[in-house]
């Protein structure tokens, strides 16, 4: 244990992250490097289970999404009387009726939405503030015009990138927020999953994570079914695809096959590319759908403390310091150290990121190695800098 524990050691793990702290203030100050740190920051190994390596999930069949594409109110109310005739049980609509637009046309959709049946709409929670119990609260709700509001239940449709980043992911949710005023509103997906199965949403807000990370099935048409404008309109399909199903009616383009750039369209892990971006891969309504049936099929993803992951940067840390010192001690073996300390690196990282998929794709628990990946490519060419200056200060002090 001494050859592990020892002060060149323990001196040496602390010098190792004071230079990747150094490193880190450095480049953030860097303006020019801001474009790069947001992609490479938004970047998570985990995404590789979505897109690649876990067994693909079956389609959910209970949630239909509906394209509104460019209709007006006139249309969409058209839209929204045609699928109430199929009795859905839950109708969501992701589109901001906050101003009121002339008569007839409020009148028209307000009918509509009075007919139909466990209608969620829009809403969005704005100026969230972090307390100092470390809860956020949020100044302001807005939401559809009060004449729409009064027929229906209302859920924020706000993504978590909003404000951020163009370069950044939709990977997380949360499943209400306090607002100033006392309330507290459901998020949109949140909201529809209470209307058709209350107990498994009840499950989803007592788990009382500040974030949820979004258990993604995937996209339209392969994990969703999905209808465009015209099939509504011309009736295209089946009764009981609607039938005591969940219908989500948002803007998913001209054509919901679209893939070009669009607005209300967000990266998601499911992208093909995850760094050297291609266009973003799914609209809002349809993040939604992926949300509300991961809370009806509860399949979670849990998040291992974030203690753990400094741990063992430090456990790592402190080994790998051993370990170089060690090998550049020796007669042999010193002679090779770059080549055996980056072989020492490379296996390691490998490791973790194994180490990482495996936990992700069969227990559903991600881990951060974040931390731990950054002190292990690090660790090797730092912990030279260490020996050197170890060695120059004892020969000054034996030339003194």
């Amino acid at each position: 244990m001494r050859k592990i524990f020892n002060r060149f050691n323990i001196g040496g793990t602390v010098f190792i992250f004071l230079v990747i702290w150094l490193l880190q203030q450095i480049a953030v100050s860097l303006d020019f490097l801001n474009v790069f740190e947001e992609v490479l920051n938004d970047y998570s190994v985990t995404d590789l289970a979505f897109s690649d390596l876990r067994n693909p999930p079956e389609a959910d069949t209970t949630i239909v999404v509906v394209n509104i594409g460019n209709l007006s109110r006139e249309g969409i109310a058209e839209e929204l009387s045609i699928i109430n005739r199929y009795q859905p049980r839950v109708v969501g609509i992701d589109v901001e009726f906050t101003k009121a637009k002339e008569e007839p046309v409020d009148s028209l959709l307000e009918a509509v939405f009075a007919q139909t049946k466990n209608l969620v709409l829009w809403s969005k929670v704005e100026g969230g503030r972090r307390q100092e119990d470390g809860t956020v609260v949020w100044d302001t709700l807005r939401k559809v015009l009060p004449r729409f509001a009064r027929h229906a239940h209302t859920g924020y449709t706000n993504a978590l990138t909003e404000g951020d980043s163009q370069f950044e992911s939709w990977r997380e949710t949360t499943a209400a927020e306090k607002i100033a005023d006392g309330t507290t509103e459901y998020s949109f997906a949140t909201q529809i999953a209470m209307l058709y199965d209350s107990a498994k949403a009840q499950k989803f807000i007592n788990r009382r994570n500040e974030y949820e990370i979004i258990n993604y099935r995937g996209n339209v048409p392969d994990k969703f079914h999905a209808l465009d404008v015209s099939d509504v309109f011309e009736e295209n399909f089946t009764p009981d695809l609607l039938k005591d199903k969940i219908v989500i009616m948002c803007y998913m383009g001209g054509e919901y096959i679209n893939t070009t750039w669009d607005i209300d369209k967000y990266y998601t892990p499911l992208n093909s590319k995850q760094i050297g971006r291609s266009p973003p891969d799914m609209y809002g309504g349809v993040a939604h759908a992926n949300i509300v049936s991961m809370i009806l099929h509860e399949n979670y993803i849990d998040e291992a403390p974030e203690w753990l992951a400094y741990v063992l940067a430090v456990a790592l840390c402190l080994l790998n310091v051993a370990a170089f010192a060690a090998i550049n001690k020796h007669s042999l073996w010193g002679l090779w150290y770059d080549i055996v300390s980056k072989l020492i690196q490379l296996l390691e990282v490998v490791l973790l990121v194994y180490i990482l998929l495996l936990m992700f794709i069969n227990y559903s628990l991600k881990l951060d190695f974040t931390a731990t990946i950054a002190v292990v490519l690090l660790s090797g060419d730092i912990f030279e800098i260490y020996n050197a200056l170890i060695g120059n200060i004892f020969a000054i002090k034996k030339v003194e």
